[in-house]
């Protein structure tokens, strides 16, 4: 549900490319914020016992250098001052710093090391480390951000050094930073360029699925890529084979059939003749004809499933202009919806044949509504137009909906091929329009709950 919810909200990238680098991305901005927190964090723990050493060792010299440069072992304001460095401040007075440890068991580690530094056997040290940093309670192990001594030079004088933590430079993290970015960035593009050449075959295959479900002449596929993928392209490639075999095996026999038929059936109404009740001619005569007109038909649909039309780009809107054009010829009541701005629809199309498919479905709102009506909205976004053939007639039961695509199924039940045809225009129609990867619906149009007419919607892909 959240993955669903995170694409369609644009958050995760739809191709397998763009989420397998985005997560390849994730993964790296983790760990390598988890590293830098760590090195950070042991760089800190590092420079603080670090800088220990150096402080405890620079407070010795100090207080050592008490006894060699000065003669009353009393120092001098100018020796303390001269001795302060930017985080230490040496100071001398009757009395010891004020206050409490807060931390003493950190005193007690700086006691005893700066005990064994300082030539004075036993001097009396007082230390007070002061364990918030920023108003924060420092970790164990941590440096203070204040720590105050009180070294007894004298019965009463106390030297006083005050502590303050100096601002820390981070001028060290830049290169760090640099290297980190410049590691991800060369990763990206390898594993970019990997990816990209594992995905490429599954593109073409893709591809080549699509065009196969528009009816499209689909070549082998070359084999390429990982094992997995090839596979699945050698299936795809046996698929394609079988289902062109299965397709043409039936349209020829359906075609030999039709053929066939011609003979025995013009041999039949050649024997009719010669059949001398009048009556009875006649009866055999039109059930031959029949036969005739239904193989034929039957022919025809067989002809043109099989026929390799070349698919072009064709303007959908000069298309219907051409068809209403040509009714308005022959005196019919029909019309292209005019649009104000709509934009040009370009679509790949096999011209000849979706031209008869159209005129499949114009010929019958003209035959049973009398007044066609043509219109088309194309949707860019989600990449298919949809046509629509609208007629005045007084509709159809929506339970025949699906069974008028049916081959010679008649919704004019008499057997005059004139009024009712052999019921193949609206197979034809159907076949013809999913071969192009698209689909039709129908749809009685209403008045409340009177019907006025009826739709026929034609769905095509826009490529």
């Amino acid at each position: 549900m959240m993955y669903e919810r995170l694409s369609s909200w644009g958050l995760i990238p739809k191709t397998l490319w763009g989420q397998l680098v985005s997560l390849l991305l994730l993964a790296l901005l983790i760990s390598q914020a988890v590293s830098l927190a760590i090195f950070v964090d042991a760089r800190r723990t590092q420079n603080g016992n670090l800088f220990e050493q150096e402080m405890i060792s620079y407070i010795a010299k100090v207080i050592n250098g008490i006894d060699k440069t000065q003669n009353s072992g009393r120092p001098t304001r100018e020796y303390l001052a001269e001795s302060g460095t930017i985080e230490l401040t040496f100071r001398g007075g009757p009395r010891p710093i004020q206050g409490k440890d807060d931390q003493p068991g950190y005193s007690d580690k700086l006691r005893k090391n700066l005990v064994e530094k300082l030539n004075n056997k036993t001097p009396e040290l007082i230390i007070l480390s002061e364990n918030r940093r920023n108003g924060n309670e420092v970790l164990e192990g941590k440096t203070p951000k204040n720590i105050k001594f009180s070294i007894q030079i004298l019965p009463n004088f106390w030297v006083n050094i005050d502590r303050r933590e100096a601002k820390e430079s981070l001028a060290w993290i830049a290169p760090l930073l640099l290297t980190m970015v410049m590691m991800m960035v060369f990763i990206i593009l390898i594993v970019s360029w990997v990816v990209h050449r594992i995905t490429k075959p599954l593109a073409a295959l893709a591809n080549a699925a699509q065009d196969l479900g528009r009816g499209r002449d689909v070549k082998t596929i070359a084999e390429t890529g990982a094992e997995d993928i090839r596979k699945v392209t050698r299936a795809f490639n046996q698929m394609n084979q079988k289902i062109t075999r299965f397709v043409d095996d039936r349209i020829r026999l359906l075609a030999s059939i039709s053929h066939d038929l011609r003979t025995p059936i013009t041999s039949l109404r050649l024997r009719a003749e010669y059949v001398k009740d009048e009556k009875l001619q006649g009866k055999m005569v039109a059930l031959i004809e029949e036969m005739k007109v239904l193989t034929e038909a039957a022919l025809e649909f067989s002809t043109d499933s099989s026929a390799y039309e070349d698919t072009n780009n064709v303007d959908l809107t000069s298309l219907l202009e051409t068809l209403v054009e040509d009714y308005e010829n022959m005196d019919k009541d029909i019309k292209l919806v005019e649009s104000v701005g709509r934009k040009q629809v370009i679509l790949p199309l096999r011209l000849h044949s979706i031209q008869r498919a159209l005129r499949n479905l114009i010929d019958n709102g003209l035959k049973f509504g009398g007044q066609v009506r043509l219109d088309f909205v194309a949707d860019r976004d989600a990449g298919f137009v949809k046509i629509y053939i609208r007629d005045n007639g007084s509709g159809m039961d929506e339970s025949e909906f699906e069974q008028v695509f049916e081959p010679f199924y008649r919704l004019e039940k008499s057997r005059n091929k004139d009024t009712g045809g052999v019921g193949l225009g609206m197979s034809i129609a159907r076949g013809i329009i999913q071969a192009h990867g698209g689909d039709v619906s129908l749809s009685n149009i209403k008045n409340g709950s009177q019907t006025i007419g009826f739709e026929v919607a034609i769905k095509l892909p826009i490529d």
